[in-house]
């Protein structure tokens, strides 16, 4: 089955969408939709995509017969509502992040999906970042045990060198520093930790003026099964982009892409450094998307749920809303209170 897709929204991202998409031989970019036409058009020219149709309205380009899925590449502000009616037009969705800038819109979003059946993936992109799966590949193999501690920082100076800047400081459209970018701090803890979180505290500050939110925040976590950690997120950050991760087993520990496990490893002695690319190396690996866009495809070839669908990114979302409570009340919160607002 030849799969139509389009593509919405036509930043950065959706150019990588659209490459991405171009690489298969099972799907084909039927459709691109922006407000601007000039710049859908401007996109289609530089994919080379001679035959795909413009759309200026969104609900015009659902109602698409040849459109089967779609790419919503838009501000985040704008998802809840475009996920909806892609939903109840019986589209598969690949959301960018943020899905939601808040608990209800995103329980809303659970709801139409789920009623309408279709299949979602929410673009945690690093998933297929090689250093990720070496890390997924030594915790499958228990290298390093059972988990009790883990740290993962997202540190990236998102200032005015990028064009997403304009938006991105302005809390109505970006939501948070979580949001923003450091969900995939959250995002990656959950998936190495494989437990749920189910409290946090969380403090957080901001240097740049022209930012709406603090755009420094570090929390505090408590897993259901008693393990803890610590997440940061920082824009304000003087340093080239890092994301640390750190990990600790009752055999082990992992700290980005170095291992010390003496047992699973005999005789090790000192760290043992692994060559791969880094989720902060600006390798143009780091940010895979042929793996996420091929993994999209195949769910809906297979008719089978991604790992990184609505309802589980649903959770690393009630995290970083938690999280961001938190620091501005200025206490604890427990995630049930969050996914009491998503109902």
């Amino acid at each position: 089955m030849t799969i139509g897709v389009a593509v919405h929204g036509m930043g950065w991202v959706a150019g990588e969408h659209i490459k991405s998409y171009g690489k298969r031989s099972d799907c084909r970019v039927v459709a691109l939709c922006s407000h601007s036409r000039a710049r859908a058009e401007e996109k289609a020219r530089e994919a080379g995509l001679t035959e795909t149709r413009i759309y200026e309205d969104y609900e015009t380009m659902l109602a698409d017969p040849e459109v089967q899925a779609v790419s919503i590449c838009t501000p985040p502000n704008f998802h809840p509502q475009e996920t909806i009616l892609a939903a109840r037009a019986g589209k598969h969705v690949l959301i960018e992040k943020a899905v939601a800038n808040d608990p209800a819109s995103l329980g809303a979003m659970l709801r139409a999906v789920e009623q309408a059946g279709v299949k979602s993936v929410v673009s945690f992109v690093l998933h297929w970042n090689p250093q990720f799966q070496w890390i997924k590949r030594m915790l499958a193999e228990r290298a390093i045990g059972d988990l009790f501690y883990a740290e993962v920082d997202y540190w990236h100076n998102i200032g005015p060198q990028y064009a997403q800047y304009r938006w991105n400081v302005k809390k109505e459209i970006a939501g948070s520093v979580w949001l923003s970018a450091g969900c995939h701090a959250v995002d990656a803890m959950r998936a190495f930790m494989k437990d749920e979180i189910v409290e946090v505290t969380a403090y957080g500050c901001k240097r740049n003026p022209e930012y709406e939110y603090d755009t420094n925040v570090v929390g505090i976590v408590k897993f259901a099964h008693g393990a803890i950690g610590k997440l940061s997120a920082s824009f304000d950050v003087q340093c080239p982009y890092a994301f640390n991760i750190d990990l600790l087993g009752d055999k082990g520990a992992i700290r980005d892409n170095r291992i010390h496990a003496s047992e699973f490893f005999a005789g090790q002695t000192d760290w043992i450094t692994v060559p791969t690319i880094r989720p902060d190396s600006g390798d143009v690996a780091h940010h895979p998307f042929d793996g996420e866009i091929g993994h999209f495809l195949d769910c809906i070839q297979q008719k089978r749920e991604s790992f990184v669908n609505l309802a589980d990114a649903a959770r690393t979302h009630a995290v970083c809303y938690a999280l961001e409570l938190s620091s501005t009340e200025n206490r604890s919160v427990r995630l049930e209170e969050i996914h009491a607002a998503m109902q």
